[in-house]
């Protein structure tokens, strides 16, 4: 078993209606266990309202749109993934907020195993 390790995302404040996107690259050979999404806007509009779309290089392991909010929970209820994370290979994330008057302000978290 490998070392774990945590890696926080920061997503910039999202427009109501609006999109944002970023990426991250594996500093070491990882395994993906899980993805946490939360937000930290002060009014907490809620996770609901977000549309998450997750790829490592060409492997979308979200068809579509994912709420956020299926992100947004527990470890013990989160979605166990096992994604193959190789050093250079890179993260993206595409994240749409869906509200139709108030930004949302999300983070994601990566919880990564070393191979």
């Amino acid at each position: 078993m490998g070392k774990i390790y945590l890696k926080q995302i920061e997503v910039s404040s999202i427009a109501a209606g609006s999109t944002a996107s970023g990426e991250w690259s594996a500093d070491k050979d990882y395994i993906i266990h899980r993805i946490y999404v939360r937000e930290y806007t002060a009014t907490e509009v809620g996770t609901r309202f977000l549309n998450c779309t997750f790829r490592v290089d060409e492997y979308t392991f979200t068809l579509d749109e994912v709420r956020g909010e299926n992100f947004d929970v527990n470890r013990n209820q989160s979605i166990p993934l096992e994604i193959d994370f190789p050093k250079g290979a890179t993260f993206y994330y595409s994240i749409t907020n869906e509200h139709s008057s108030s930004a949302i302000q999300p983070y994601i978290l990566l919880e990564l195993e070393t191979k």
